[in-house]
């Protein structure tokens, strides 16, 4: 069975983080395997602390990964600048294996997850070693200095996280405003395009979204999918996780 490995944080309330990941990469018919970069305490509404993983256990879990099983990588919470320098140097030595970013900064409850110097090693440090970052309006916005108010921006911020050195960009632009939700792909392999679908009443109040697509993202490209049809496939399965998770609430 293939494998996944997720990299991120932990989530003791279960919505997001690498429980999220797991569940999403189960649900897929793979393999997860892991490797923490923080601890947090939270909740769906409250957040309470969050401890980082030195960088010594970091590199040792990810030493300890058996990658001749691994098809794809997911990275998510990346705490600090020395996290993001040792996730960096595991990726040069298995550039072979196709890698996601969803570059998280602050839970949906509040929480900092992401020192400011972290964020800005970002695009130097990691951005030219992944395949695709996710990630959503807020962001990107934070990541490139621009803001965004309209469709048309998402690609603005798409061409300007690419200009950081990002191989491709999927900006997702849920938080616009409007009867539909709206996400724009940039890759310099397969062009641009934008992904519109219907918004679920209801949906923004979910968790782990954005953890749950680029877990599914890194799956379908394991599978051999490129990113565009990884990206349109994995847009698909999320919307109908939200449908599901709507209802029954």
């Amino acid at each position: 069975m293939t494998q996944i490995l997720l990299i991120g944080g932990s989530d003791n309330s279960g919505g997001a983080g690498v429980s999220a990941d797991m569940e999403t990469v189960y649900g897929l018919g793979a393999k997860p395997t892991f490797a923490i970069t923080a601890i947090t305490a939270q909740s769906d509404h409250l957040f309470f602390h969050t401890h980082t993983v030195p960088s010594k256990t970091l590199k040792a879990q990810l030493q300890a990964t058996e990658m001749n099983q691994v098809g794809a990588i997911k990275i998510g919470m990346l705490p600090n600048k020395e996290s993001i320098g040792v996730v960096s140097e595991f990726l040069s030595e298995h550039s072979e294996i196709p890698s996601v970013l969803d570059p998280v900064f602050t839970s949906s409850s509040g929480g900092t997850l992401s020192s400011y110097e972290g964020i800005a090693s970002l695009g130097s440090q990691l951005f030219p070693l992944i395949n695709i970052i996710t990630p959503n309006i807020l962001e990107a916005c934070r990541l490139t200095k621009l803001g965004c108010v309209q469709k048309e921006d998402l690609e603005t911020l798409a061409h300007a996280c690419r200009k950081m050195g990002a191989n491709a960009v999927l900006v997702k632009g849920g938080h616009l405003p409007g009867k539909h939700c709206v996400d724009f792909l940039l890759s310099k392999d397969r062009g641009n395009c934008f992904f519109e679908r219907k918004r679920i009443p209801g949906g923004t109040e979910v968790r782990g979204t954005g953890c749950r697509l680029a877990s599914a993202i890194a799956y379908h490209l394991a599978m051999g999918y490129n990113i565009m049809e990884s990206v349109d496939r994995s847009c698909r399965y999320l919307s109908s996780y939200i449908e599901e998770r709507v209802q029954c609430t």
